[in-house]
């Protein structure tokens, strides 16, 4: 067990340095922290940051480099990453964020926010995103029910009840 804490440790320090730059440089070795976080999530595949983070670095080096297998392996990682943890509302928020943001496909968006609502400990902004995304997609008696599901976790949320009055 100490080994295992003692490469972790190790990972995340050369991550933390590399991420921010080599001395001279302005940015960091994505490529080289990929694979350190792949590196990280052989010894520890429930570490939801790390899986987050590298899913971003590979959509950050698609738009950089121009080069699309970036994000496909990006996809990949985030379907896999949610059937490592698929029994809570993080998982599914954020392929509903890739896929909102790094894909552009709304409607498999929705699909995913749709099931992160559906865990008791999401956040607000949880269904904040879902709304939006429905009235975006001109589909406003989804956005309603959603806002009306998630005023009654969220009683006091302002933007939610914003769009109530909007949307009624």
């Amino acid at each position: 067990m100490q080994i295992r804490e003692q490469k972790l440790k190790y990972l995340y320090k050369t991550i933390e340095t590399l991420w921010h730059g080599v001395e001279g440089t302005k940015t960091g070795d994505y490529p080289m922290i990929i694979n350190l976080y792949k590196e990280v999530l052989k010894l520890n595949p429930k570490d939801r940051d790390a899986w987050e983070n590298m899913i971003w670095l590979m959509w950050s080096l698609s738009i950089n480099t121009k080069d699309s297998r970036w994000l496909d392996d990006g996809e990949k990682f985030a379907k896999m990453y949610l059937s490592l943890m698929p029994n809570g509302y993080r998982s599914y928020e954020f392929l509903g964020m890739f896929y909102r943001m790094m894909k552009k496909d709304e409607k498999l968006s929705i699909r995913f926010y749709e099931s992160a609502i559906r865990f008791k400990d999401c956040p607000n902004t949880t269904f904040h995103s879902l709304v939006s995304l429905c009235i975006k997609s001109n589909d406003r008696l989804n956005a309603l029910g959603y806002t009306r599901q998630g005023l009654s976790r969220f009683k006091n949320d302002s933007y939610l009840n914003s769009k109530l009055s909007i949307l009624k």
